[in-house]
């Protein structure tokens, strides 16, 4: 009995059985794991989860209709204590960096090592992290970018800039931000030509995110 209270109850999330069939060869030869169960998709996973009690997720991201991180934002919301790691082919920016944002415990790629797959569970369940070494990689590197624009400089912007720009986010075209402006198009065009200078910025849009980020303007609110 004491034994089995330190048993890694597993659930395996999956779409593909070969893998499921994989995974649950892999952690079952372990004497401290043991899959409780597996699921083909992310339907019915409340249910499961209610009657399974797993200590640890593995879960691909996609699986038929549930694209990307939405299986894991659907997991989330019925479950947001249960330790979860992605088993995923994706190693995309994009994949990576949303996983993050909605807290998962580990991020692995399909064709890890069996010692890594082991090791992951292993370690989640201990209140751990387990991210693969190329995942990481992207991830810091992610940071990093944030880090360097958070840290640029803020550009100085004349009040009719900033309404410029506050008009560049609502989506308006010069001929529009003249009209509102009470200002020729010429000039509207001037300006925008002078903030994309002054930010760096190779377009509009680019030139809002940036504006936003530094709190040059602030949308959906007066100036």
């Amino acid at each position: 009995m004491e034994q089995a209270e330190t048993i890694i109850r597993t659930l395996i999330v999956d779409d593909h059985p070969v893998v499921r069939y994989g995974v649950k060869h892999i952690l079952d030869s372990e004497p401290d794991i043991e899959v409780v169960g597996e699921l083909d998709g992310i339907d019915g996973i409340e249910t499961t989860l209610d009657r399974l009690y797993p200590h640890v997720v593995l879960l691909d991201l996609e699986m038929g209709d549930i694209q990307g991180a939405e299986a894991l934002r659907q997991l989330r919301d019925v479950a947001p204590n249960v330790h979860v790691i992605v088993y995923t082919s994706h190693d995309e920016e994009e994949y990576i960096i949303r996983a993050a944002e909605l807290g998962v415990n580990g991020y692995l790629l399909k064709g890890s090592p069996k010692e890594e797959i082991v090791s992951a569970v292993r370690c989640v369940n201990e209140g751990g992290t387990a991210i693969e070494s190329a995942v990481a990689a992207k991830l810091m590197q992610h940071m990093n970018k944030r880090s360097a624009n958070a840290r640029q400089p803020t550009v100085s912007f004349s009040k009719r800039e900033k309404q410029v720009l506050k008009l560049l986010a609502a989506g308006k075209t010069n001929s529009n931000i003249g009209t509102a402006l009470f200002i020729s198009e010429s000039t509207v065009k001037f300006h925008v030509h002078s903030i994309l200078s002054k930010m760096g910025a190779t377009n509009r849009t680019e030139a809002v995110s940036i504006a936003t980020r530094q709190g040059v303007i602030t949308l959906n609110a007066d100036d």
